[in-house]
């Protein structure tokens, strides 16, 4: 008897322990302890479910349950299509249509692991996570996180490249972000970390970076790694980018560490570019830091110690210049007249030609020479008339035009060389003051040097502070046309001011403008449509060089077309006093000269064969007649 009772009640014990689910164990020491470690349960949620436990081969038990179960542990709920609980590892794998709760989260998945130990949760095939605070999604191919424990920060991490949509604010409709990364991490409620690759889009901005950190707190956005980002017509770059976004709109941007920012009309460079945004409009951009700050837009340039630009209505409205403050203004079209060096080579070959045609050697040779030949030619026409005071006549008149020639083409000479000298100084001069601003640039590690030119291709100035006030355009900007480039309207230098510019005083005299340099302590210059129209100084001096129009002088090109028109019409027309042979041989000889002889002879009148020098200054003061 006492036999059977003890076989039934193991019989009894083997069957309870085959049949129906396993309460689960309570978990080991260790890990979980720490976590505030939960006791799991499971009840099926369908009438048509069953469960199979066997051993596995260390002799731990494993439970297959098939049919929709519901899972819970602390304030985490789990269900899936069927499960493997094993209670070796303490693990449990859900399969199939897996639905996943906790007081931060929720997740969809097709495959779940749970480690009872670490309460930490595996999600892999097509998840897809929420997080309750602010409705921030992630869809991946795997999410790692822990189960959310009072006291622990929720971390979630999703490798594989990740989607996630991320809601900067607590607003009802606010506008998320969207980014794709390596590697995606929520850390506790308000913040998004991304890694590998990041790039973030939103409709007001285009970003991209090795990393980036989002945070709900205070709309703040970190790019580091390569990054740039883009927003209202501007690009971004810098060795990282910080960016605010409270209030569903952009409203900061900084570059911080070799900052450049570029759009369609300028460029800045900087050691910190900031910009500040408001209703999707650019208002200011900054840019400063160690080194030199840089700003280009179309011909003009800027730099500085530190440069701000206020824009208004998407246009630059003023623009500050403060330490070392330079602004060019370059004119490709403009075209450089000739140097120095050409006007010496023009006049040189000028003066040679001269000296050639007026030698008085060759010139008495020939004409001698040729005397002889005239007279016999002409005489027996002339019944055989001796000519030897004509001879002698023609010579001595040929040797003082000679003569005279050499003299009035040294004066000459002379004169231009001086003109030359005086322009050469003048033009070193104003090179010398360009040059204290080079020279104080090449000191420097920073960016290459600014080349402020003297040959009039370019409007310049500095000083320790530069103030330029624009005119905008009334037009209104469209997508399709954009606003015309503002013009410049004032622009204000003060503390040891210098200026090189260029200006038409008098469009009546000539086209061309003057060239003009002006050195103050403050100096202040007004525009009408881009052009500089009047110029003030405080304690200021300077000078000015006109164009050879303006005082009636022509220019070097000029002078050398009136030289050749010239020329041409002392060799096709005679002058009317010569065109009688001399009265004194007439009345002496009582007889006229042939035509060979008369032209011979008024060929050799003095100063006849005299031709201008090109280069040089006009032999006669204007309005008088030659």
């Amino acid at each position: 008897m006492t036999r059977g009772c003890i076989g039934f009640a193991s019989c009894l014990a083997a069957a309870a322990w085959l049949a129906g689910p396993i309460v689960a164990q309570e978990p080991e020491a260790g890990v979980g302890s720490a976590l505030d470690r939960c006791s799991l349960r499971w009840r099926p949620l369908e009438a048509d479910t069953r469960s199979v436990t066997n051993r596995d081969v260390t002799g731990a038990h494993v439970t297959v349950l098939s049919g929709r179960y519901l899972w819970t542990c602390g304030t985490a709920t789990m269900e899936a299509d069927s499960a493997i609980k094993r209670d070796g590892p303490r693990q449990v794998e859900l399969l199939g249509g897996v639905v996943y709760e906790d007081s931060i989260r929720t997740l969809k998945s097709e495959r779940l692991l749970y480690f009872q130990l670490s309460d930490f949760i595996i999600a892999e095939e097509n998840v897809e996570l929420v997080r309750l605070t602010d409705h921030s999604t992630l869809l991946g191919p795997r999410v790692e996180f822990l189960r959310a424990v009072s006291g622990i920060d929720a971390v979630t991490t999703a490798p594989g490249r990740p989607t996630v949509t991320f809601y900067p604010t607590n607003t009802e409709s606010p506008e998320p972000f969207e980014i794709e990364s390596e590697l995606a991490i929520f850390a506790g409620e308000d913040e998004a970390r991304f890694y590998g690759d990041a790039v973030i889009a939103r409709s007001d901005l285009n970003a991209q970076a090795d990393s980036a950190m989002l945070t709900r707190a205070d709309g703040l956005g970190v790019l580091w790694g390569e990054p740039w980002i883009e927003a209202e017509g501007i690009r971004l770059e810098g060795d990282s980018i910080r960016f605010v976004s409270q209030n569903e709109e952009l409203e900061e941007i900084h570059a911080i560490g070799d900052g450049y920012a570029s759009g369609e009309r300028f460029e800045v460079a900087a050691e910190l570019v900031d910009i500040d945004l408001a209703n999707r409009e650019v208002e200011q951009v900054q840019a400063h830091g160690e080194g030199v700050s840089r700003a280009l837009s179309g011909s003009h340039e800027l730099r500085g110690d530190s440069i701000h630009f206020v824009m208004y209505a998407g246009q630059i409205d003023t623009a500050y210049a403060v330490g070392s403050a330079v602004a060019v203004q370059r004119d490709s079209s403009w075209a450089v007249p000739p140097g120095p060096e050409a006007a010496v080579g023009d006049s040189a070959a000028a003066d040679s030609t001269a000296t050639d045609t007026t030698t008085p050697d060759s010139t008495a040779t020939d004409t001698t020479a040729a005397a002889p030949d005239t007279t016999a030619a002409a005489a027996p026409d002339t019944a055989a008339v001796p000519a030897p005071d004509t001879v002698a006549a023609a010579a001595q008149d040929t040797v003082a035009a000679a003569a005279q020639d050499t003299v009035a083409a040294a004066t000459q000479d002379t004169v231009a060389a001086a003109t030359r000298d005086t322009a050469a100084a003048a033009q070193d001069t104003a090179a010398a003051a360009a040059s204290n601003t080079t020279e104080a640039e090449a000191d420097d590690d920073g960016p290459a040097e600014i080349e402020l030119p003297t040959d009039g291709s370019a409007n310049w100035a500095r000083g320790d502070t530069l103030i330029a006030v624009f005119e905008r355009s009334a037009a209104p900007a469209t997508d399709s046309v954009p606003a015309p480039d503002p013009f410049m309207q004032q622009l204000v230098l003060d503390g040891n001011a210098s200026a090189f510019y260029r200006m038409v005083r008098d469009s009546t005299t000539s086209a061309r403008p003057s060239l003009n340099y002006l050195v103050a302590r403050r100096i202040q210059v007004d525009f009408e449509a881009g052009e500089p129209t009047g110029v003030e100084g405080e304690h200021a001096i300077g000078a000015y060089l006109e164009p050879r129009e303006a005082f009636g002088t022509p220019s070097p090109a000029d002078s050398a077309a009136v030289a050749d028109s010239a020329a041409v019409a002392d060799s096709t027309t005679a002058p009317p006093d010569t065109v009688a042979a001399p009265p004194d041989t007439v009345s002496r000889r009582g007889h006229s000269r042939s035509p060979d002889v008369q032209l011979a002879l008024r060929n050799r009148q003095p100063g006849r064969e005299r031709r201008a020098t090109p280069g040089a200054l006009p032999a006669l003061r204007p309005g008088r007649s030659r």
